[in-house]
């Protein structure tokens, strides 16, 4: 799968964790070139999500080439947002923080 569709899915990731969350508005940072991809969604909200702390645990998961393709396939397949030990095993880092009712996912990952 190229590059460009990855990066999809995985955009497509964040912002359904955020929507499942009810954070509507939202801002989004996004770099991409043939070496990196960078994604940043930002968006506000009283509470913080009681996963917040095991999604970044996920998110920071070694990556698993071995299952890279079989599990793009799966990535978003359900419609449901429970694919993050997925995306985690494809992203090779990231970061989810929650300061002054802002939530913060930033993901990171090298082709």
């Amino acid at each position: 799968m190229e590059n460009r569709m990855r990066s999809v899915k995985i955009l497509e990731e964040l912002l359904g964790y955020f929507l499942h969350h009810g954070i509507e508005k939202l801002d989004i940072s996004f770099f991409s070139d043939e070496k990196t991809l960078e994604i940043t969604v930002r968006g506000t909200t009283t509470t913080p999500p009681e996963d917040l702390p095991h999604l970044t645990k996920l998110l920071n998961e070694p990556r698993k080439p071995e299952y890279e393709e079989y599990y793009w396939s799966l990535l978003g397949a359900t419609g449901k947002r429970q694919e993050f030990q997925l995306l985690g095993a494809l992203v090779d880092e990231g970061d989810a923080t929650f300061q002054e009712n802002l939530l913060s996912i930033h993901v990171k990952r090298s082709y």
